[in-house]
């Protein structure tokens, strides 16, 4: 879920993770007008995202592991039979499915790009979340929203540990949905009323 109220077109969105279904990403750019930069380490995902968005000159996607600095990642393949995804943080059951795959910085990527701030933050990194975004400046970065998915790979004590830093950073916690997806919205955005951020139906991670 994203708070639909606060979300204003032109908006700079990036999506990580993009993963086989990007209804997320085109949803934020039929319903409010943004732009959204997806990025996935697989490139079975970037390939279909990329057909699927061909008509969409709002929407990129790159084939790279968004990580807290540049540079080569040793990544797992899932013990899913038929499925695609790849975690650096041993979310997986497998001992030698192991391969490397290009990580990049989102400083890095949006010096690339040419954006000077991230509007819209999506995170969906198969448990590295947890490092990453403890490393991250996020009103620094511009970010006023945040849509995170937490993995098993971290404890709870880890999980309450990041709301925490987020908190301290200025983020307020707005929407949960289970398999466990948190939506933060920073407090500088919020609506002076309690519940005008749910002023209309939002797109879910």
């Amino acid at each position: 879920m994203v708070p639909a109220a606060v979300i204003r077109p032109g908006w700079i969105c990036y999506s990580v993770g993009t993963g086989g279904d990007i209804t997320f990403d085109a949803e934020l750019i039929d319903r409010f007008g943004v732009r959204v930069h997806s990025f996935d380490p697989v490139q079975y995902f970037v390939d279909s995202a990329a057909s699927e968005m061909r008509h969409e000159p709002r929407f990129s996607v790159d084939r790279v592991a968004v990580a807290e600095r540049d540079g080569p990642i040793r990544m797992q393949h899932t013990h899913h039979p038929g499925a695609r995804a790849v975690s650096a943080a041993g979310l997986f059951d497998t001992t030698d499915a192991w391969e490397e795959f290009p990580g990049r910085s989102l400083r890095s990527l949006m010096a690339e790009f040419g954006d000077e701030r991230i509007d819209l933050l999506k995170t969906d990194t198969e448990g590295t979340e947890y490092d990453l975004l403890a490393s991250l400046d996020l009103p620094a970065l511009g970010v006023k929203v945040l849509a995170v998915q937490l993995h098993h790979s971290g404890s709870v004590k880890r999980a309450r540990r990041l709301i925490a830093h987020l908190d301290s950073q200025g983020y307020e916690p707005v929407a949960i949905c289970p398999a466990v997806k948190v939506t933060f919205v920073n407090r500088s955005v919020l609506q002076p009323e309690p519940g005008d951020w749910r002023g209309g139906p939002s797109p879910s991670p």
